[in-house]
């Protein structure tokens, strides 16, 4: 395998990000490979690299999956992560001291992985376009859901960890209720049963999403982790197992 990292610029939201790319040891041109983007692209390969000391481990799970590429695309700073994985404006939030309105970029953020990163991946490498998973957690989980739902056909799958929904779940259940896009691909989310807190309803917010998902007939698989906490250790334990089942 190797690990590539590239900078790119987003021209939509106006900011560059950092571009990982995990090429599989068996790459060749003579045939395509399945894509996956994952969001909070910082934290899916290296300990070094993650936000809180801690990765995905995608680099020690990469042999055990079907060969793939797979490409994490760094997030935004602060509050501005939520603007950009959030498409639905939502309630005031506070981070470091800093409260405002979040999200309403979602869409962008969405337009700019279309537009510019897988463009720019498929100029370098012979990827299946008709194959493409887009996955993250939390806020990533949110975002990755929402892009497939909305743009069925270039982003076939979606996997969603612990899934912040509650910042904008009533938005979002009646965003799905409406939809009319034929999704055929499949939608994985799940959330921990230790990660509620205060106002952070994981469980329910969860719930509710996957019944209006399956309220459409949507092919979705749900499941609450017993012990499941809200950090990149616990995300690490399950990947693997998730990515197999979702990308076929």
């Amino acid at each position: 395998m190797k690990l590539i990292e590239k900078t790119i610029k987003l021209p939509k939201l106006d900011r560059e990000a950092s571009l990982f790319l995990l090429i599989p040891s068996d790459y060749t041109t003579h045939k395509s490979f399945p894509l996956l983007i994952m969001n909070d692209g910082q934290n899916m390969f290296l300990d070094e690299k993650a936000s809180f000391g801690t990765s995905w481990g995608l680099m020690e799970h990469f042999d055990s999956l079907p060969s793939m590429i797979i490409a994490g695309v760094s997030c935004a700073n602060g509050l501005d992560r939520l603007d950009e994985y959030n498409p639905f404006v939502s309630k005031p939030f506070e981070l470091d001291g800093i409260k405002r309105i979040t999200g309403g970029k979602g869409d962008i953020y969405i337009h700019d992985l279309i537009e510019t990163v897988i463009p720019f991946i498929s100029s370098k490498y012979a990827i299946d376009d008709s194959n493409i998973t887009i996955g993250g957690s939390s806020m990533g989980g949110l975002i990755s859901v929402y892009a497939s739902l909305t743009y069925p056909s270039i982003f076939k799958n979606a996997i969603g960890l612990s899934n912040a929904f509650w910042i904008a779940e009533d938005d979002f259940v009646k965003y799905i209720k409406r939809t009319r896009k034929l999704h055929k691909g499949m939608l994985y989310i799940d959330t921990g049963d230790s990660e509620d807190k205060d106002d952070f309803t994981y469980i329910e917010s969860n719930r509710n999403v996957y019944e209006a998902l399956l309220s459409k007939k949507i092919n979705v698989v749900y499941r609450e982790i017993p012990g499941g906490i809200h950090h990149e250790s616990s995300w690490r334990e399950r990947i693997k197992d998730i990515i197999i089942e979702v990308i076929k």
